[in-house]
């Protein structure tokens, strides 16, 4: 019998491979090596301390943008300014890799701190 923690990693995953395939190949392509290109970068760089994660210090507060922040604020700029169609499908797939791998597998470097989803920390 598989336990909740072992369906979920195969369950969502799957689900988000299918479902983008379904989409586009060419999407599905962007998202899977902007999955792979985010887990690399984390690990050389982010699992290392050779970068720091972007927080700003507001006064008594630290935000803390995720990765999936930033993409999801490239898409949506996007949307907004109306050049969403001018931007490659393997692009916008990419930019859906990162967001996956943040809410996904990035608390692996965060020694399993489910916090992908607090962008506001009190100091």
């Amino acid at each position: 019998m598989l336990k909740s923690g072992k369906i979920k990693k195969l369950i969502l995953p799957g689900t988000f491979l299918i479902a983008s395939i379904y989409g586009s190949l060419v999407f599905a392509i962007g998202g899977i090596l902007g999955y792979i290109g985010t887990d690399i970068y984390c690990k050389k760089y982010v699992k290392t301390n050779r970068i720091k994660m972007i927080i700003f210090d507001v006064k008594d507060w630290e935000v803390h943008l995720h990765h999936w922040l930033v993409a999801g604020i490239v898409i949506l700029c996007a949307q907004i300014f109306g050049f969403i169609e001018s931007i490659p499908v393997v692009f916008l797939g990419a930019l859906g890799g990162l967001v996956f791998h943040d809410i996904y597998a990035d608390k692996k470097f965060r020694k399993n701190d489910k916090s992908w989803y607090h962008i506001v920390y009190r100091k």
